[in-house]
């Protein structure tokens, strides 16, 4: 495994225009062999720490996942009883409101005509005045 790593090692300079991807893949694979048998121990316990690091992310990523459908359907849950006990409570809920309003119109509309009436009976503060000169008209 640390021929794989080492920076150090020789590795082809470029690969001929002729070479394929199978005969990479088959050199890969006779390296990873080679370095099996070389050091199992060690290359067995980076496999497996990187498969339990690599599983550990995936239900990490799965889980938050999950928790966002699982808060998306509590929120979309919670509307529709919102919106079905509004329609069932809706009526009941406005009637004092439309009673109040009501109420409120009604004695403004009473206010106005009284106070009409009462501005009839009161003499007005400004009277148009007889235009004298002095006193002679």
């Amino acid at each position: 495994m640390s021929e794989m790593f080492d920076s150090t090692a020789q590795e082809p300079a470029a690969e001929s225009s002729g070479e394929t991807s199978s005969a990479f893949a088959t050199r890969a694979k006779e390296k990873l062999l080679t370095q099996v048998k070389q050091e199992p121990v060690k290359t067995l316990l980076i496999i497996l720490a990187g498969s339990i690091l690599t599983s550990f992310l995936l239900g990490y990523c799965i889980s938050r996942m999950e928790e966002e459908s699982r808060r998306q359907r509590l929120i979309e849950g919670w509307m529709q009883e919102m919106t079905n006990w509004i329609r069932e409570h809706g009526r009941m809920i406005a009637a004092p409101i439309k009673g109040g309003l009501e109420a409120t119109r009604s004695a403004v509309e009473e206010v106005s005509r009284s106070g009409a009436r009462a501005r009839g009976n009161l003499p007005p503060f400004f009277q148009k005045q007889k235009r004298t000169f002095l006193n002679f008209f």
